[in-house]
């Protein structure tokens, strides 16, 4: 059987469109969160945030599926990492883990900075519905 991040990659790999930079860190993303579930430094009470992402990216009919859109389709699945990921170190207190978790060709702060600071361009007004998705008001660590 084949890896989610492999199979993702192939999915990915003919896409030049507008949001190919980012379309494009989707499988080092992913990786970096299932690398987190196994870092015994996660705080506990932060992983099922992690998994929430993990599983919404692997579904296949989310808030903007694959299937009808494409590649573009995987912009909710890198929203919702970036945002996963801000919340993890924000709980840890820094970057460190998203460093050393990560295994991508880019700064991973950068690109999480990026991705959140894009959100309207990337995602429009569907933060709600994706937050709503994976059952957020009931993951919250806050």
């Amino acid at each position: 059987m084949e890896r989610f991040d492999s199979l993702l990659e192939k999915d990915i790999s003919d896409y030049k469109g507008e949001y190919a930079s980012i379309i494009h860190q989707a499988p080092a993303l992913y990786r970096m969160m299932t690398r987190m579930l196994d870092d015994r430094t996660l705080p506990s009470k932060i992983s099922p945030l992690v998994i929430a992402a993990i599983a919404y990216f692997i579904l296949p009919e989310d808030v903007i599926p694959e299937d009808k859109f494409g590649p573009v389709g995987y912009l909710d699945d890198i929203y919702l990492c970036a945002f996963v990921a801000q919340e993890v170190a924000k709980e840890f207190g820094s970057p460190d883990i998203l460093v050393r978790n990560w295994d991508g060709k880019v700064s991973v702060v950068d690109l999480i900075k990026e991705i959140l600071d894009r959100e309207q361009d990337l995602i429009g007004d569907k933060k709600d519905r994706i937050m709503q998705y994976i059952g957020y008001d009931q993951l919250e660590t806050s």
